[in-house]
């Protein structure tokens, strides 16, 4: 397991100014109590050597926590808050000095609310668009370490590109990333911008042609649902899913899903472990080295079948 090595010896500078999304926000010194109310915020502060006080809870996780963030909390465990709708008197308890929302849903008014109670910085992109290298540059930013946030970005996508060299059958392949919610006669299909695209565009694979065709008329959407019974239209090299335990059973019941080309190929891989979700999901600078390279050979071999 790779770790992205912590960039030393660059001094911080302080006030920092971040421009983002809601508005331009002034960091008076090195902030001392973080907390993040983005997925996976917290990522990019615990590469930079900073354990926030506060994080959004990691769903799929008995603890709450992401086994690659647990390793840098160590015993020093954070508070966990619900994503879904901030509790502002939570965050005020912590007394932070810096609250991240980057890969959130934050608006003008819970921007307002949370700036009352320190200085907050949003996403530069849209609510729930950031990739993992706007969360790394704007928590840099933050910290007054821009430098060193860069240098962890290019050794991050260093780390793709040599997952593209180690597994090269990947490489210009086409794929269709989607997911299965039961009760539904369709599948999600996720489009380019997202973050479960993009991490495999990065790598050197291919959105087929029907996701290319619906991104194109669906400007600003990163994801579509497409009915099972137009399934043949996102046909790909590789299906890519990820699915809850109780979604594949009820997704491989359906006679249109086992008549699809890629699943009757085998070319279907299949994320249904919380780590391997949660990192092909939200891919950060701490998901990609301690999880990718354990899935990238088998979905290399669902290619060979």
């Amino acid at each position: 397991m790779l770790v992205p090595q912590r960039v030393s010896g660059a001094t911080a500078t302080f006030p920092a100014t971040v421009e983002h999304a809601l508005g331009r926000t002034v960091i008076a010194s090195p902030p001392k109590r973080v907390v993040t109310v983005g997925y996976g915020d917290e990522c990019a502060l615990l590469a930079l050597g900073v354990k926030p006080l506060g994080i959004v809870r990691s769903g799929m996780f008995e603890s709450g926590i992401t086994p690659w963030c647990a390793q840098r909390f160590g015993a020093d465990i954070p508070l966990l808050l619900e994503g879904g709708m901030t509790d502002y008197e939570m965050v005020a308890d912590l007394a932070p000095d810096l609250v991240l929302g980057v890969f959130s849903g934050l608006d003008s008014v819970s921007y307002g609310r949370l700036s009352r109670i320190a200085p907050t910085v949003a996403y530069r992109s849209g609510p729930w668009q950031a990739s993992w290298h706007e969360q790394t540059r704007i928590a840099g930013a933050a910290l007054g370490r821009a430098e060193e946030a860069e240098q962890l970005v290019v050794q991050t996508e260093g780390l793709l590109k040599g997952y593209g060299d180690r597994w090269p059958a990947l490489r210009g392949r086409s794929f269709t990333f989607a997911t299965f919610f039961p009760g539904r006669g369709d599948i999600v299909v996720y489009l380019p911008g997202e973050t479960r695209v993009d991490w495999l565009i990065q790598l050197g694979m291919v959105p087929s042609e029907g996701v290319r065709q619906l991104a194109s008329r669906n400007p600003g959407r990163v994801s579509v649902d497409v009915s099972l019974e137009v399934i043949d239209s996102v046909g790909a090299d590789l299906l890519v899913m990820w699915l809850e335990k109780s979604a594949r059973a009820a997704l491989e019941a359906q006679s249109l899903f086992r008549l699809f080309e890629p699943v009757r190929r085998g070319r279907c891989f299949t994320f249904d472990d919380p780590a391997s979700i949660w990192a092909a999901s939200w891919p950060n600078v701490l998901s990609i080295p301690y999880a990718f390279s354990a899935f990238l050979p088998r979905m290399e071999a669902a290619l060979k079948t």
